[in-house]
């Protein structure tokens, strides 16, 4: 049984089929967009496949052009051990769920399947077990992924450069599909305490070794537990209490990479992107801190349920601290361990 697919269904098929497969999530893609993952249901991080494989054309030369995300490679890398494999000659977008499978035009990007007017054949019977054999020589011929910081050092400057150009007169293609943003039940979330400044020619060395732009914050010599632990995309809940009296900055962030860079402050830090800012009264924070089992000088702590609950429960009761402009960034809040929890 063949079936043709075009537009909106390409993305509602993958994500029919993502959602109960079982035993096998295999899939290559002539490009690797940033929150491509979002492409499939969020089910797969729920129950993951037992066999998942995700090829790619990996190679500086792909990253520097923006075809391949090496985030979202780790991404991919984290959630799914051993799964990404890297091979030059990738030029084909095919995508097998147990005993069906999609050859598309789609690559796996957000665009692709938002904007793009693709389209795909789903397969069954037979012709999968041929796609499969194919599949299963590219996976063997394709090299492992190691280390991805030298390619985001390069995303990373790509990025930039491509933020500071503009398109005169183009008009952006309207989206015919709605890709749905995944909840954050899925991702680990952490408290991080900031006990101590970091200092702003360390902050400037690690962005210069990673080319990160300023709209990071930037943690510095985090805990080892967390820094193992946590996942690109997870959620942080930072909180900055460096000063000895007033408020008390809570930031939500998601963690955007993490960075391991020789210092004289520590070597582990994250990079993460601000969602919110929260400010509380100072008794109100250590009160809060009491409440949800977290000594006061702790830097670091994973948040269980209950505990995530009590904490959306006060921030839902404090104002959102509005942001500073674009044009005059924050500087970023960094701190080092303190020595004791």
């Amino acid at each position: 049984m063949s079936k043709f697919l075009s537009c909106a269904e390409l993305y509602e098929t993958i994500q029919q089929l993502s959602s109960r497969t079982e035993e096998i999530l295999w899939v290559s893609s002539l490009q690797l967009g940033t929150n491509a993952h979002k492409i499939f249901s969020k089910e797969i991080l729920k129950k993951p496949p037992s066999n998942v494989r995700f090829v790619f054309p990996l190679t500086d030369k792909t990253v520097e052009r923006g075809e391949i995300n090496p985030y979202e490679v780790q991404f991919l890398r984290e959630r799914f051990k051993d799964s990404v494999k890297a091979c030059d000659g990738v030029t084909s977008n095919i995508f097998i769920f147990d005993d069906l499978a999609l050859i598309t035009s789609a690559d796996l990007t957000e665009s692709a399947f938002d904007n793009n007017l693709e389209v795909g054949v789903a397969l069954d019977g037979l012709e999968v077990e041929k796609i499969k054999t194919f599949f299963t020589t590219l996976w063997q011929n394709a090299k492992s992924v190691s280390d991805l910081r030298n390619q985001k050092k390069i995303w990373n400057l790509h990025n930039e450069k491509a933020a500071k150009k503009t398109n005169h007169g183009l008009k952006k293609t309207k989206a015919h599909t709605n890709i749905m943003d995944w909840s954050d039940e899925y991702a680990n979330t952490w408290y991080i305490g900031i006990l101590n400044r970091f200092p702003s020619n360390t902050v400037r060395k690690i962005k210069k070794e990673t080319n990160l732009g300023s709209d990071f914050l930037i943690v510095g010599d985090v805990g080892y537990n967390a820094f193992k632990e946590l996942k690109l995309g997870d959620l942080t809940y930072i909180a900055d209490y460096t000063k000895q009296r007033g408020k008390i900055l809570i930031q939500v962030a998601r963690v955007y990479d993490k960075i391991k860079t020789e210092t004289d402050d520590g070597d582990l830090h994250l990079a993460s992107q601000v969602l919110k800012n929260f400010v509380l009264e100072r008794k109100q924070f250590f009160d809060l801190l009491k409440n949800i089992n977290i000594k006061p000088r702790a830097y670091e702590a994973k948040l269980d349920s209950e505990q995530l609950r009590l904490l959306s429960e006060t921030l839902a009761t404090v104002k959102t601290k509005r942001k500073k402009s674009k044009n005059k960034p924050p500087k970023s809040n960094t701190a080092k361990k303190a020595k004791t929890k």
